[in-house]
């Protein structure tokens, strides 16, 4: 018995070792990183859900809307400012923003990257150039936002539309 506790705790420790080197990947803007064995840590991180109850509290805790200090502004805030019209899109400099201005973990984080991508890649008009909250940026990045809901497994705050 004692024995199969041990392995748990190995087989989790292994696991928090990998998904703390994604984290460390995703902040040098190395999302989609391999292991030797051919691993993607970032499908491992996105399947395990990639936040904890804690993240969970403290996106709900910013809440939903549009308004300064709720969470999809911070999303907004973060995103326009990873975003370069010569370089496009940051990835690691928008996970870092994303950390330090909603507190979330850093593997919470790595949720938001890949919606964050797609609407710089394909909504810059209506959202980057237009308004983050019209209903034209948030009706193109909708599509994004259910493999962001799955990886995150836990409740994700809202936008609304502010026009």
């Amino acid at each position: 018995m004692a024995s199969a506790a041990l392995a748990v705790l190995l087989v989790a420790a292994s696991l928090a070792s990998l998904l703390q080197q994604t984290a460390a990947d995703g902040l040098r803007g190395d999302v989609n990183k391999t292991t030797p064995a051919g691993l993607n840590l970032l499908s491992l991180a996105s399947s395990a859900g990639g936040c904890s109850a804690a993240d969970g509290a403290q996106m709900s805790k910013l809440g939903s809307g549009n308004a300064d200090g709720t969470f999809p502004k911070y999303l907004a805030v973060c995103g326009k400012q990873s975003y370069n019209i010569f370089f496009g899109f940051n990835s690691g400099k928008f996970l870092s923003c994303v950390e330090r201005d909603t507190g979330i973990s850093s593997s919470c984080a790595q949720c938001f990257v890949s919606s964050a991508k797609y609407g710089a890649d394909n909504c810059k008009w209506s959202c980057f150039f237009g308004s983050w909250c019209g209903s034209s940026c948030l009706n193109c990045v909708a599509s994004a936002n259910q493999e962001t809901a799955a990886c995150a497994g836990v409740p994700v705050p809202s936008a609304a539309t502010c026009r």
